[in-house]
């Protein structure tokens, strides 16, 4: 199984239509599994979107709009004959413009839910934070995926919004794939809670057979704006027991090109 997560920071990012054609042929090359996805933005007030049969339906009720960089990715996939089942779900309002939220992409149909993780429910603060999950098919198994773009450690929030995802992941029957922007730094205290978490989760870079690149930032970035230098904070986080082959930073520059403020994480997984 193959497997990205990336903040991809959509609509906000400069040459953004460059960036997303970048994101599109490097998936049609890859033909990966399933693709998490971030910061995933739709203008506000922009016309409502027309659903396609590729469109996954969940339990949130806010609309999709034409300009969903999810969809309009999903649109660029079906072009190149590489189309990918998706769904969306929305968090909160960012940058005052645009409607940011969640996203999965899969090659099998996704049974999706949207969960509130934060105590917040202010859709005007970004403090508000969801899980986006869902169980697809990979060889003939089952695996719950889920994306998160958590808060940070300070204040308390990180915590808050883990115990809820670990409260709504507990109780599937499927091995776990559990990726995205954690803003937890490698080695500190917050990515050891993970670690420890009763999900048993293995973190990819760690137990992987090969990897390369470490970094997922280089600050100083939105959310990290005195941070100068490397961090690890975008994460792919999966079941003990799943057999990680291959761990690769993605979209810094070296092998693919930068298309956003984060680089990207995938792993291959043993089927």
């Amino acid at each position: 199984m193959h497997v990205l997560t990336l903040n991809c920071h959509s609509w906000v990012e400069e040459n953004s239509l460059e960036k997303l054609q970048q994101l599109v042929d490097t998936i049609v090359k890859e033909k990966f599994d399933v693709v998490l996805l971030q910061e995933v933005n739709q203008r506000i007030g922009s016309e409502p979107a027309i659903l396609d049969e590729w469109y996954c339906f969940n339990n949130d009720p806010w609309p999709i709009l034409a300009d969903n960089f999810a969809l309009v990715l999903s649109q660029a996939l079906q072009i190149k004959d590489e189309p990918y089942y998706w769904t969306w779900g929305f968090s909160h309002i960012g940058y005052g413009k645009y409607e940011e939220g969640l996203a999965i992409l899969s090659k099998e149909p996704l049974l999706a839910k949207v969960s509130l993780m934060s105590t917040c429910d202010d859709i005007q603060e970004a403090a508000r934070r969801i899980l986006l999950s869902g169980v697809t098919e990979s060889a003939g198994n089952l695996y719950t995926i889920g994306n998160v773009h958590h808060s940070w450690w300070e204040g308390g929030a990180f915590e808050t919004e883990w115990a809820r995802a670990e409260e709504l992941l507990s109780d599937t029957r499927y091995p776990i794939i559990l990726g995205g922007d954690f803003n937890q730094i490698a080695g500190t205290i917050g990515h050891q809670r993970v670690l420890d978490s009763p999900l048993a989760l293995q973190d990819s870079f760690l137990v992987a057979e090969k990897r390369r690149g470490e970094a997922t930032i280089e600050g100083p970035i939105d959310g990290w704006q005195d941070q100068q230098g490397s961090l690890r904070i975008d994460y792919l986080f999966v079941s003990d027991g799943l057999r990680v082959t291959q761990h690769d930073v993605m979209f810094d520059g070296h092998t693919e090109p930068v298309v956003s403020d984060h680089f990207g994480v995938r792993i291959r997984l043993a089927e």
